[in-house]
């Protein structure tokens, strides 16, 4: 699985952490007698805590964090996968609360209230964010910024009502204030530090042209040099309205000097509104470079391909390119030809470069992509970009054979629900269930 392999670092960095959360919890002496069924239920209740404050140290989109899960694209589906793992540790804390032993102490607010108060809000919250597909980007941001009162709470109940001495200098007491500090901070960083920290670059638009259909093409002039690889996206912030500083991230389809290029295709609100409104002069704002699909990075010959607006990141390394010295295929969809992008480019690369070759498809013509239409004799890297259904599919049918080297794709939602997820997990294993049952 391309996530195991890529992510190993990140998956073994949290499975250490939660056993030595439990090994601390159970070697640990309580402050009163109590049966081991209370102790295992304490463990239980101190991962939970645990697995939000990952979510959180995720969602700060760290070097660290991107150095342990080997891409942006990682963290983000271990952020989800996390938080719904501790979204269902919920339930399981509330079914084994019971069996606690609890110690009540003289403090302001009832720690025993607490629970049942940062219970009802995360379920509350994450249930209004796993409809983030129907809601305005910004929006989702606003309930994610609201998840740290539970967890505050969440970390006073435990904290208060544990029946051992967490605000200690014992092992346990340091990390379990560790961790309600790295929670916290976490969550603070990106509630009011990140937008002003994180986009250190400023810059300014010079031009702005429709291409093709949708798409625009944006020229901006930073005053400095962006040290990005081609193939790398980066997060904009705009703010004047109606952007108001929202971050957005999108492939950098080019640079030069102090120059750098987006092309964008009008998608949503916020794509549209950049059409329409964005303007020559206006100020943006930009981070620094994620993304691990960087074409010099892999000296064996190449197969990309490109589905729609995917095309931005090879249109990245085109501009760029000296003359290849590994063999490059790039293979092109589109709907229809007004829909392509800098198609003369392409074109002229293919004649000007032997180990440069271009096929361009249109999918209303020619049909879909499928493994068969790829070139794949050289057993070359295959990197792919482009619409979510498209990459999934191709993931499928590059997964039934062995005929090339290794396969590097994005096509990744910031704003991918939990439901979304969920459902085609389960959708897999039913698919899984009956597949078995008919050969039985």
């Amino acid at each position: 699985m391309k996530f195991i392999k890529e992510s190993y670092k990140g998956i073994v960095f949290l499975l250490v952490l939660m056993v030595v959360n439990a090994l601390l919890w159970l070697t640990a002496e309580p402050i009163i007698d109590q049966s081991l069924q209370s102790t295992i239920a304490q463990v239980l209740g101190a991962t939970l805590l645990l697995g939000f404050t990952m979510v959180f140290f995720l969602s700060t989109k760290n070097r660290v964090v991107n150095w342990l899960f080997g891409g942006l694209e990682n963290v983000y589906f271990a952020h989800r996968w996390l938080a719904m793992f501790s979204f269902l540790f919920i339930f399981v804390h509330g079914q084994t609360t019971n069996l606690i032993i609890q110690y009540y102490r003289d403090v302001p607010l009832s720690a025993a209230s607490m629970g049942p108060w940062a219970r009802n809000l995360f379920i509350g919250l994450i249930v209004m964010a796993l409809l983030a597909k129907y809601m305005k980007y910004e929006h989702w941001r606003l309930i994610h910024r609201f998840m740290v009162v539970p967890y505050v709470l969440a970390f006073y109940h435990a904290v208060f009502i544990s029946s051992y001495d967490l605000v200690s200098l014992s092992p346990l007491g340091i990390w379990t204030m560790s961790l309600g500090v790295v929670g916290v901070s976490s969550s603070v960083y990106m509630i009011a530090i990140y937008r002003k920290t994180a986009f250190k670059h400023k810059g300014s638009v010079v031009s702005k042209n429709i291409l093709a259909g949708d798409v625009t093409e944006i020229e901006i002039d930073l005053g400095e040099t962006l040290d990005f690889k081609t193939g790398q996206f980066v997060f904009i912030k705009i703010n004047k309205s109606p952007f108001d500083g929202v971050p957005h991230p999108f492939s950098v389809s080019g640079g030069k000097d102090t120059r750098i290029f987006f092309t964008i295709k009008a998608l949503g609100d916020y794509t549209e509104d950049l059409k329409t409104h964005l303007e020559e002069g206006d100020t943006v704002e930009v981070t620094r470079a994620y993304g691990h699909m960087t074409f010099d990075d892999y000296p064996s010959p190449q197969v990309w391909i490109a589905g729609g607006i995917g095309i931005t990141p090879f249109l990245s390394h085109v501009r760029n390119m000296d003359p290849p010295k590994q063999k490059i295929t790039l293979y092109y969809s589109v709907k229809e030809k007004s829909e392509a992008v800098h198609l003369d480019l392409f074109r002229r690369m293919d004649q000007q470069y032997e180990n440069f070759n271009f096929v361009f498809s249109e999918s209303d013509k020619d049909g879909f992509f499928s493994v068969n239409d790829f070139d794949l004799s050289d057993a070359p890297h295959v990197m792919m970009c482009g619409p979510l259904p498209m990459a999934k599919a191709l993931k499928k049918q590059f997964a039934r054979i062995d005929d090339h080297q290794a396969l590097t794709y994005e096509a990744f939602s910031f704003t991918g629900t939990l439901v979304e997820d969920t459902v085609a997990y389960f959708k897999r294993l039913i698919k899984k269930f009956r597949m078995r049952f008919s050969q039985q």
